[in-house]
């Protein structure tokens, strides 16, 4: 089995709680964002049916005004993704589900074209696309690639040029958006064909990618010259005021005018950050992003250019844990709702949802995977915007707390139309009044479960109706239900099934944390046996009960020097603490883990027992473990599941006292983060931790020991 090299993670030191954090593929800063969202505290769930209790409850207003109407601008879009063979094409089917959604714009783009990996999007991909795009009744959006083309080699103009010609001279599909390449600012990070982790184009700068803009857009136009370039479709880095975070500007300043339409992307939380309560308050740093945006546009001279969001969604990474508003749950689907009435609002050119199916594992998509392609929450937040939003614009100028509402009128002009989203973990009686009308229309009153959204339309004259969709249409895999006006609670719907998405807590540890790694019973209770040295690492047994071993220290202090004992049967270990010790800089050991891609399930022992030797000569030994919910995803990527860094991430101990034979019960073992004890069920990691005497007048100390004869018992 292979060895995993894993950066040790140390018993005790002092936590230091971080800001957030956000990975090099998310990158959203906490300026530009206003807050990481991750720590916020998530509302109570409501029950498992989503019923409310049986009963009235108090209205409030929200009130819709008719004084001021707007043109809407903003159209809904989608990513068409998925549709490589090698992923098990989950698009072919959904066509239908999403024609119904009235989309006006598919976007065919992403990593996936632009470096034309795992298949290549040729010809026959490129039929396929536009045969989808004109069957829902959307306008494509091609991206041409910077990375690689169908042959996997460098990308020139003429390859460009080529997809126009193919696409609206031989073809003559009349395509009018094309874009060039797919996040650029990240390819100095990631991106590469080998290891997408990889920079694709090292050191790559806005410089460049104008360079390759510019030479692109005039083979392309040169083909076409009615066609409109749509980008520079940017992950992140549009961040105005921060150098390090800024290509937009820089882009806009030398190559802006090849743009007819300016696209960002956005994902504003990793998986492990989207819980319900930061989900509610996205909308309102959505609006502090745009507006951000649309000063660099104002700065640049590129104003007067539509603004579009071509990618979004409430996470860009795989779900494995179901938090409030992970993807495929009711909370994803009302952080899209809000979000898209937010864009509208704000008057983006479209909203491009990323992405139309995809598998459970991801749920990015509005639709589950086939044969049964079920809709998930987001698909009908989108389906009410389809079905009961309109071409002019609304204000709303009062809504409850833990309430969003957006409003419009619809396209015969006689009927007001709102999306309204109950955040609140409780039910939201609301009294809807629209005002500014030549003729007033009667006040509607409707209850919204816990954590729903719903539409409601007040026409001029007339009996005003609703439909709402929450847990309880989830459960039950169904579309928005309608709602009776007044006071009464909403009904709940009979589950038909196993439901739509995901529910709260799916794939969850019982600690509500990322979900466990794969366990397998320990092989055996013996852990060093067979001992030699590969290298610099030792490792322990074979085959299924095989460990490895590491060395760690604090900052200004050197690891402790480890070897094999004369018998293979332990660890001997050297260590040497340098006084003065400073409290923070007082820690240091040796740990072997199980190598493995499984964690170990020891839920069978009591502990751990070894025989000790030698002399600590002044420092203080601790005996700990550590388990899955303890390691970070970087330090071990097929185990860590501790979303934080080694400051908060780390296993438990107790201090011993030195026997010839110590027996440890896992009982004993505390002070981990964020899990106190050992889940002895996703054991990775045993440690011996010495610690020095802290202080000015300390000298030090320095270690010779051995511990062998590691077994479970």
């Amino acid at each position: 089995m292979p060895t995993f090299s894993r950066r040790p993670t140390p018993l005790s030191v002092q936590a230091i709680m971080p800001i957030c954090f956000v990975t090099t593929a998310v990158v959203l800063s906490i300026a530009v964002l206003g807050g990481c969202g991750g720590s916020a505290p998530s509302p109570t769930r409501p029950g498992a049916d989503g019923a409310a209790p049986s009963g009235t409850t108090p209205a409030s207003p929200v009130i819709v005004s008719a004084a001021q109407p707007a043109q809407r601008t903003t159209t809904l879009a989608v990513n068409y993704w998925q549709w490589m063979p090698s992923y098990g094409d989950d698009i072919t089917g959904t066509d239908g589900l999403v024609a119904a959604l009235e989309p006006a714009l598919m976007r065919v783009g992403g990593y996936n074209n632009d470096a034309n990996l795992p298949d290549a999007f040729d010809d026959g991909a490129f039929d396929q696309a536009v045969a989808y795009a004109r069957a829902i009744g959307a306008e494509p959006i091609v991206q041409v690639p910077l990375l690689a083309d169908v042959n996997g080699q460098p990308p020139t103009p003429a390859t460009a040029a080529g997809m126009v010609s193919y696409a609206n001279v031989t073809n003559a599909y009349a395509i009018k958006y094309f874009s060039v390449g797919n996040e650029p600012d990240l390819y100095d990070a990631q991106g590469g064909l080998a290891d997408a982790s990889q920079p694709a184009i090292p050191g790559y700068t806005p410089t460049q990618y104008c360079t390759s803009m510019r030479a692109f857009v005039t083979a392309m136009k040169a083909v076409d010259p009615t066609i409109q370039i749509v980008g520079p479709d940017l992950s992140y880095k549009y961040q105005a005021g921060n150098s390090s975070a800024d290509w937009l500007t820089p882009i806009l300043t030398t190559c802006g005018d090849l743009f007819d339409v300016i696209s960002i992307h956005r994902y504003p939380f990793e998986a492990a950050q989207a819980n319900l309560a930061a989900a509610a308050k996205d909308p309102a740093s959505f609006r502090n992003v745009i507006h951000s945006v649309q000063g660099i546009l104002q700065a640049t001279g590129q104003a007067a250019k539509p603004l579009a969001l071509t990618e979004m969604n409430v996470v860009y990474d795989a779900t494995t844990c179901a938090l409030g508003a992970s993807p495929g749950t009711v909370g994803s689907a009302l952080w899209l709702a809000d979000s898209v009435g937010t864009a509208i609002d704000l008057g983006l050119w479209t909203t491009a949802v990323w992405d139309i199916s995809d598998t459970d594992g991801w749920s990015l998509g509005l639709i589950g995977m086939p044969p049964a392609h079920t809709p998930r929450p987001s698909y009908y937040a989108y389906a009410l915007y389809a079905d009961h939003f309109g071409p002019t614009l609304l204000q709303v100028t009062s809504a409850p707390s833990g309430v969003s509402a957006h409003a419009s009128r619809n396209q015969a002009g006689d009927s007001t139309q709102i999306i309204a989203i109950n955040w609140n973990a409780s039910v939201a009686a609301l009294t809807f009044q629209v005002t500014g009308l030549a003729t007033t229309p009667a006040p509607a009153t409707f209850v919204l479960p816990p954590q729903s959204m719903a539409a409601v339309e007040i026409p001029d004259l007339g009996s005003s109706s609703a439909w709402v969709y929450g847990e309880s249409q989830r459960l039950a895999a169904s579309a928005p239900q309608p709602l009776l006006a007044g006071t009464d609670l909403a009904p709940t719907v009979t589950s038909a099934g196993g439901g739509a998405g995901l529910a709260v807590g799916a794939g969850c540890r019982s600690d509500g944390g990322a979900p466990a790694c794969p366990a397998v019973p320990a092989p055996g209770p013996t852990i060093t046996t067979q001992g030699r040295a590969v290298g610099s690492a030792l490792l322990f047994g074979s085959g299924a009960d095989e460990w490895g071993s590491y060395t760690y220290a604090a900052p200004g202090q050197s690891p402790p020097v480890a070897s094999v004992n004369a018998d293979g049967s332990g660890v001997q270990i050297q260590a040497t603490f340098a006084g003065p010790i400073q409290a923070s800089a007082n820690y240091m050991g040796v740990g072997l883990y199980f190598n493995s891609y499984s964690c170990l399930d020891v839920s069978a022992y009591t502990g751990v027992r070894f025989d000790f030797a030698g002399d600590l000569g002044g420092c203080t030994l601790a005996v700990g473990a550590v388990s899955s919910e303890q390691i970070t995803p970087s330090e071990d990527a097929n185990r860590g599941t501790c979303a934080g860094t080694d400051s908060n991430c780390y296993g438990a101990s107790v201090v011993v006292t030195p026997t010839p034979t110590l027996s440890v019960p896992f009982a004993d073992l505390s002070g981990g983060v964020p899990l106190s004890t050992v889940d002895t069920k996703e054991l990775v990691d045993v440690q011996w931790q010495l610690t020095g005497p802290v202080g000015h007048d300390a000298g030090g100390c320095s270690a010779s020991f051995t511990v062998s004869n590691v077994t479970l018992y």
